[in-house]
């Protein structure tokens, strides 16, 4: 297992340091003082307060095609060392990496090893989009220096790394980079999330730079009480991390080559490969929306699903070909800081997955359970919900969209306490990309059960959205991920039973309701 994204709150913290680019003068600020290590009969000519020669970070050369960076500092649980990515999505950002090939491997879709080989590094182009930012947008990467705290927290430790010196890199870049020393969450709180950084110049053929910890500053902006002078950073050093940081629009390549210790990097060979950039057009257009002038087909293939008929996979009839479509999930707020989860009425497992729902189907006659909602640390209403996807994952276990307009709507046959909403979810990029505010559905509470046909067309995004990427439900639908069936409101309990779903077009979901079982059967 390994650390491949940030904790929420981190990339929050990515976020509100990101005005570090804003200013003009923070570059002076930050781009230090050119004192790289100097050869001498010791190897390098470096003074007593930066050079440590018994740093056990050893320097990690990407042509050596590791994909672990032997920080020295590791813990147990054998997370640290990985790269990983991050950007400005959370926050309204639209920014990505482009990157050369495919990443992942046995282990992790997530992995940079097919990079690392191709690249002798990581390598990359950045793909810098404002979206609804109203500062400047950016991406980056990074590895953790100890790794997780342990199997049940996944937020990265921290190190005195002192001995280090501070570091060495060797990298290209199209665009000037930010070198960023990430603290533990409470020690970025406490400083307002102005952590000590430097800026490091571009370079299209490769270079090395030499960075002392005395050169990491805190940006120009901040005011705050708590200073984090570098050398005190050092003494609690969680990650470090490589931003890209400019105007939307701005698409550039990079590749980080080698990174170690002060007095490391002495290896590295040059020039250092940067990849070609194919996709996407400089100007990173917004995401493009089916027009809905051209009608739908009005045919499609969904089969109404009915729980009684103890079908546990709907025949939605846009399967991708791996048979991974229709197939009932749940999801909730933990997210975002929120404690609701669904109280199912039996165990739930099969022979191939331990969170199969088909023993629920089957004491249910449809999906049925108890939504336990609780706010946890949120500061909106809790919720959760149900859903399933259209076509069915990808190689990377994604959900692929379907263009479902032949559908015309959906038609739903349920029980709930709460008034639930029906969602259309466009898959996680898109979904950002709209600032999830996914074009939703309400549909009414009802204990004794109620059959509702719902048109694309009555599918809408909510009203507090002000963002600029609007869509319709019939636009939508022809992209259409997965559907979602969520309760949201007070903290409470509310019970619910969905026992019918199938298309507008075509769909025969009924009023014909079954008495919900009064008995629970034993947990086995």
């Amino acid at each position: 297992m390994r650390y491949n994204k940030f904790h929420k709150k981190s990339i929050i913290t990515a976020a509100a340091a990101s005005m570090l680019f804003v200013g003009c003068g923070y570059l002076d600020d930050l781009i230090p003082p050119d004192h790289e290590p100097k050869s001498s009969s010791s190897n390098f000519g470096i003074s007593s307060s930066t050079y440590h020669p018994y740093s056990p970070f050893e320097t990690w050369y990407g042509y050596e095609g590791y994909p672990q960076i032997q920080t020295g500092f590791g813990n147990d649980t054998e997370t640290y060392g990985y790269w990983y990515e991050y950007a400005d999505d959370l926050d309204g950002g639209r920014s990505k990496i482009l990157w050369p090939t495919y990443k992942g491997n046995e282990y992790s879709e997530d992995a940079m090893d097919p990079i690392i080989e191709l690249c002798n590094g990581v390598c990359g182009t950045y793909s810098l989009n404002k979206g609804s930012l109203t500062y400047n947008p950016f991406v980056g990467l990074g590895f953790h220096l100890v790794g997780e705290k342990n199997i049940f927290d996944g937020t990265p430790d921290v190190a005195d790394a002192s001995s280090m010196g501070g570091v060495c890199v060797s990298y290209a870049s199209e665009m000037a980079v930010s070198l960023e020393m990430g603290l533990s969450e409470e020690a970025e709180a406490e400083i307002g999330y102005a952590v000590p950084a430097v800026t490091l110049p571009k370079s299209a053929t490769g270079i090395t730079k030499y960075i002392a910890w005395s050169d990491f500053k805190q940006p120009s902006w901040y005011k705050g009480a708590t200073k984090m002078p570098g050398e005190a950073a050092a003494k609690q050093l969680a990650s470090l991390r490589f931003k890209f940081q400019g105007t939307s629009g701005t698409l550039g390549r990079f590749n980080i080559a080698a990174v170690g210790p002060y007095d490391g990097c002495g290896a590295a060979k040059f020039p250092i490969y940067l990849p070609t950039t194919t996709e996407p057009d400089p100007v990173d257009p917004d995401p493009i929306i089916p027009d809905p002038i051209n009608p739908p087909s009005t045919t499609n293939s969904f089969e109404t699903w009915f729980g009684s008929n103890s079908e546990y996979q709907i025949q939605t009839g846009y399967d991708n070909g791996t048979a991974t479509s229709g197939y009932w999930f749940s999801y909730g707020d933990d997210v975002d800081g929120g404690a609701s989860v669904v109280v199912w009425p039996v165990e739930r497992g099969n022979e191939y997955s331990d969170d199969a729902l088909d023993p629920v189907i089957d004491y249910c006659g449809g999906l049925c359970g108890t939504a336990v909602l609780s706010k946890g640390t949120m500061t909106f209403n809790p919720y959760v919900g149900v859903g399933f996807g259209l076509a069915g994952e990808s190689d990377y276990g994604d959900l692929e969209p379907a263009d479902a307009a032949g559908m015309g709507g959906v038609c739903i046959s349920y029980t709930s306490d709460i008034a639930p909403a029906l969602e259309m979810s466009l898959g996680e990029e898109m979904d950002a990309a709209i600032g999830y505010a996914l074009p939703m559905a309400t549909l009414p509470k009802s204990t004794v059960g109620t059959t509702k046909f719902i048109k694309w067309a009555d599918f809408k995004q909510p009203t507090w959205y002000k963002g600029a990427t609007k869509i319709t439900g019939e636009q939508a639908s022809r992209m259409l991920t997965s559907l979602k069936f969520k309760m949201q409101g007070t903290p409470g309990s509310y019970s619910f039973n969905i026992q019918a779903i199938g298309p507008y077009n075509g769909g025969t979901c009924s009023n014909n309701f079954t008495a919900l079982p009064n008995k629970k059967k034993k947990r086995h």
